[in-house]
This record gives structure tokens, sequence and C-alpha cells, in this order.
């Protein structure tokens, strides 16, 4: 994420570097569908050094760094933007629509690399295997500047894919594994109740073939939004090169993660078990659109989907979690409304039972529930 590149190992042209300080300002996760026409190569490699701890006794970016690292971290989707962008009241036109990113940010332990790193995997789409960014991000204070992001590139990336599921992956990792873009930080600083991030006009500049492209990263977080703009601009002119044609950004929302248990009976549940029951547990879905596409015993296919809703129709009850099941695309089977807080979800058709309960964010201590059977009561 943050960076218009390609994750293949080598890229293309390396890119030719003006004198530029390195403290400038950094990038975003770029805009896949249009960055995508051309993916830009790897900007002057840097080695990614890290700077020692400042004393936070007279730091003014301390409490800023610890307060930004747990905001950063977690799942995050714009599905809710794809939505609405797609749905007729809207009238986006099609040109202007955005591409549905999925992105995980998940802390890591890797000393080697500084004191607060995190690996960083995105996907497109509701499509996990269509993996396009994958990046080793670490912070620290910039004091007075705010707080300072780098990121840093694998030069294999297949080799650590799904860390974010599996951190072993990256246990070996050594300096020499990534490559870190210079003039190319990212520098947040606090605006009223979120961050305001990106780089210094014109500082991160490389060179795509024979054009020399400067790319400008616009970045806002909060404690449930992360918002970007990413695009890149011809050197000589000004003109557009990727990325939103009007500055639009791609609007992410933090996403819930729940595991579920669900429960496909031959018969109603009432009536006993039976051969042709399934059973699938444990079953990861998250609150932006996260799907699950389970078979019953008979290999009829249903669907089961949350979306984690701020319907802009509404005036009154507008936000509510919203969990669905249907088959292909028959309208829905049945669905169940739920408090965009809670921690335990589900509902029963006689013929199927879901529970689901949340593990990020983590409940408070004794709110877990006693039991997920808890989706086959009456």
């Amino acid at each position: 994420m943050y960076w218009n590149g390609s994750d293949t190992a080598g890229g293309p042209d390396a890119p030719a570097r003006t004198s530029r300080s390195t403290n400038a300002r950094g990038s975003s996760l770029g805009l896949p569908r249009r960055l995508l026409k051309g993916l830009l190569p790897f900007a002057a490699l840097v080695s990614a050094a890290a700077a020692p701890a400042a004393d936070p006794r007279d730091d003014p970016s301390a409490r800023d760094l610890v307060r930004l690292v747990r905001w950063f971290e977690g799942t995050w989707d714009n599905q809710e933007q794809v939505w609405f962008e797609t749905e007729g009241r809207a009238q986006v036109p099609e040109a202007e629509r955005h591409e549905r990113v999925h992105a995980v940010h998940r802390r890591i332990e890797l000393p080697a690399f500084g004191a607060i790193v995190f690996y960083v995997e995105e996907y497109l789409g509701d499509d996990p295997s269509k993996v396009f960014r994958q990046r080793l991000v670490t912070f620290e204070s910039a004091r007075a500047r705010g707080v300072r992001m780098r990121q840093g590139l694998f030069r294999d990336p297949g080799a650590v894919r799904g860390a974010h599921l599996d951190p072993a992956r990256l246990r070996a990792l050594q300096p020499g594994d990534l490559t870190w873009i210079e003039g190319c930080e990212v520098l947040w600083r606090p605006e009223a109740d979120q961050y305001v991030g990106g780089m210094d006009g014109r500082a991160c500049i490389f060179r795509e073939g024979a054009a020399r492209r400067w790319s400008q990263h616009d970045l806002v977080l909060s404690a449930t939004k992360y918002w970007r703009t990413d695009r890149s601009f011809e050197l000589a002119s000004g003109r557009l090169l990727a990325g939103h044609p009007t500055g639009v950004p791609h609007k992410l929302h933090r996403a819930k993660v729940f595991e579920c248990d669900v429960d496909f009976y031959a018969r109603s549940y009432l009536e006993g078990t039976s051969p042709g029951d399934r059973r699938y547990e444990r079953q990861r879905l998250h609150s932006q659109g996260g799907t699950l596409r389970l078979a019953r015993g008979d290999g009829r296919v249903f669907q089961l989907r949350l979306r984690d809703k701020e319907y802009p129709y509404y005036t009154q009850r507008a936000d509510f979690m919203f969990l669905s099941i249907r088959e292909g695309e028959q309208p829905f089977a049945g669905y169940s409304l739920h408090d965009p807080d809670a921690a335990f979800i589900g509902l029963n058709l006689g013929w199927i039972a879901v529970a689901c309960e949340r593990v990020e964010p983590p409940q408070r201590a004794g709110d877990q529930a006693a039991s997920r059977s808890a989706g086959v009561a009456p």
C-alpha cells in the first residue's frame, strides 16, 4: 500500500531522483483500477535505519504516535462507497466510480526494522486471491513535524503473502529483503479528532520509461475511517496521469471481524439431528460486506453477508449492521438487523442457524458470549 509501484521483484526502469529532502512527506495506497494501467517503478532505494526513540517527556508528538498507531491497526474496506456509487439514486458517472479495496494492517514484532512495524496486505473486490499490494510499514515520531511513516517493498512479496494470518512468514526477514522509497515518507499531523497525512508537493519524483512523474497522496485517518487520494502527474506539464479524475478519495471504513458457527439442517432443528445436516465452525466474516459461501448437505450453496451500514437516505437509525442469507442471486431468504456496536449477532430460519461473535476489535473481558449454540435457540 501507499505506493503506485508493482510488487514484482526488480520492477521496470529505476527512477531518477532529484536532490530532495529525505524528510519529505510520503504516499498512500494507489488507486488500483486506474493506477494499474501503468504501474510505477521503484523510486531510488535507501536503507531504512530506524531513528532512535524520542524521549516522550519533551516530544510533542509522543501522544499522537501512540494514538495514530492504535487507529491504523485493523481491517479496512470501502464496500459502502462502492455500493453508494453504483446505487441508482447516487447518479455517479461510471468513470468516476471507485474500485473496491480491502486492506489489513497487522502490527508485528520485527526489532531490526524499528520499534513500531506493521505488515500491510491488500486485495481487490471481495476476492482474497487478488492481492495487489504488500508493504512493511514503520512509524516513528518526527517531533514537531508530526508522525513519520515509512514503507518498505518486499523483493519477493510472494514469500510473505498471507503474513497477517501467519506472522511466522516474516520471522526470517532481513533488511536486504526490502527496498525503501526515498522522499515518499508520510507525515501525519492531528486535525480535530483525526489525523491528516501526505507528502510535500512534487517531492516524490520518479521515472517511468522516458517520462518523469510526481505523486501526490492525501490521507485522513480517524478511529473508524481511512480516506486516501492517490494521484500521479507528469512533471513537466502537471497533467494527471493516474488516479481519480476528480480527486475523490477511496473512503475505507474500519471493519469489525466476527467468527461464525453456521448450521444447516436437512429438517427443522426442532426435529433433531439428521445425516444431511452440515456444520461450519469459526468462519471469519467481516462487517464491511464480508461474504461466506457455504454449501448445504444437498449441495445447494448459500451466501452469508454482513454489512455495517451508514445508510445515507435514512434520518433515523441510519447506522446498523445487516446480516443476510440468500441463495445465488435470489431474494433474501432472511436477514437480521443489529446495533453497530453489537458483539454477538445471528439469525435462525429453522433450516439454518447462524451465531457470530466479534473478535476484532476485541471484546471487553466478561462480554464474550457463553455459547454460540445460542444461535439455535427458538
